[in-house]
């Protein structure tokens, strides 16, 4: 992203040289949007936007600098706001607001916190404070942080895509290792999922802050408001996405903001080219919700009930659907689970289960078992896993 990485330079270098003398904040306030999820029982992420602010005070120590949360959160995060600060103190030796504290805080102060997601929020409004660049209130990100200013990603993105889009985020940052995990949302949704929200890949500091301020270069913000046109004429109709004037302008956004997620799977869904199939951590997410819920169904009974509302039917019906789009890897895994259902549909019905029923529904759960155990030791695949 070379263009956006120059321009948030310059932008930032004009900042620069209005700082107030060292030792006092540029401002004493900032906020933003951070994305957090919460795991639920069957395994999948329900994702919110939380408003997080930061605040500047004296800390009495007139020589001191220090970054932390006024809330008590997990020691993933307590670490990650720790990275901020070395990298803060590394951006701004120069200027830093010495004899002042950042606090940063959630608007929920109640529930628990952890993991490190938080961290290039907290970064952007540490930069806000130090430098005085306002950021976007209708902007949204999330990713973890190193020292060196290097974006890292972080987990339950679909959900945190879901959750900005409840929260009027028009605009999403999104580390570029979670790329995999946009276009997996694209094959589970399809193209509104990611047409009604800005999602941008980053990889760094800089070019979060260069679509994450409010004052925006006059380029990111043509790029920006070209995309909210075609949002618009996707919501309207998704077959928009292969209008000529389109693919045109979505060709100008990713000139400029080659991270342009939405623009990219929105320009490859119009040329007929969209991804087709889930990544293998994509694959196996979506095989496990579906096999929650059958689990479910079959713990609490309902697997026996019939009529409009059949979980049974909706299980099956849920996990069919996943044939053509998981992994191949991971299609027998899949498969196997799909036997289970299909067993159980055709002999529910049965007051009575005879000893040869009951092998054959042993030899169908076995066979569950044996094709889980075989993609856990599956050396390539575990790596693989790792590197997504």
């Amino acid at each position: 992203m070379k263009n956006v990485r120059y321009l948030a330079g310059m932008l930032m270098f004009s900042t620069l040289i209005g700082h107030l003398s060292a030792g006092e904040p540029a401002i004493l306030q900032s906020k933003v949007k951070g994305l957090l999820v919460i795991e639920l029982a069957d395994g999948s992420h329900a994702g919110t936007a939380s408003q997080m602010n930061a605040t500047a005070l004296p800390s009495g120590n007139e020589n001191g600098f220090e970054l932390r949360f006024n809330q008590s959160v997990g020691e993933m995060m307590a670490s990650a706001t720790k990275e901020v600060e070395k990298l803060m103190r590394v951006r701004h030796s120069e200027n830093l607001p010495l004899g002042h504290t950042i606090e940063f805080g959630f608007e929920d102060k109640h529930s628990p916190k952890d993991g490190p997601s938080a961290a290039v929020a907290c970064a952007l409004m540490a930069e806000s404070i130090i430098t005085g660049v306002a950021l976007d209130q209708k902007f949204g990100v999330t990713g973890d942080i190193t020292a060196t200013g290097e974006v890292r990603p972080v987990g339950g993105v679909d959900a945190k895509v879901r959750g900005a889009s409840r929260r009027d985020c028009e605009i999403f940052a999104v580390p570029e290792g979670n790329k995999t995990a946009i276009d997996d949302l694209y094959i589970s949704e399809g193209i509104e999922a990611i047409s009604g929200i800005q999602i941008i890949l980053i990889n760094d500091i800089d070019e979060a802050l260069a679509i994450g301020r409010e004052e925006k270069s006059p380029e990111v913000k043509q790029a920006l408001d070209d995309f909210a046109m075609v949002s618009k004429s996707i919501a309207s109709n998704p077959r928009n996405s292969a209008h000529p004037k389109v693919l045109e302008k979505l060709k100008s956004v990713l000139a400029v903001l080659p991270g342009h997620e939405s623009a990219r799977l929105v320009a490859l869904d119009g040329l007929g080219k969209g991804p087709q199939r889930l990544s293998l951590s994509g694959s196996l997410a979506a095989i496990e919700r579906g096999a929650s819920q059958l689990a479910s169904s079959m713990d609490d009974g309902s697997f026996m009930e019939t009529g409009m509302d059949d979980p049974l039917w909706d299980s099956l019906s849920l996990m069919e659907k996943l044939r053509n789009k998981v992994d191949k890897r991971t299609r027998p895994y899949l498969e196997s689970y799909l036997s289970t259902a299909a067993f159980l549909k055709q002999h529910r019905g049965r007051t009575v289960f005879t000893l040869q029923l009951q092998r054959e529904f042993q030899e169908v759960i076995a066979k569950i078992t044996s094709e889980r155990t075989k993609l856990l030791n599956d050396k390539d695949l575990q790596e693989e896993l790792m590197d997504e």
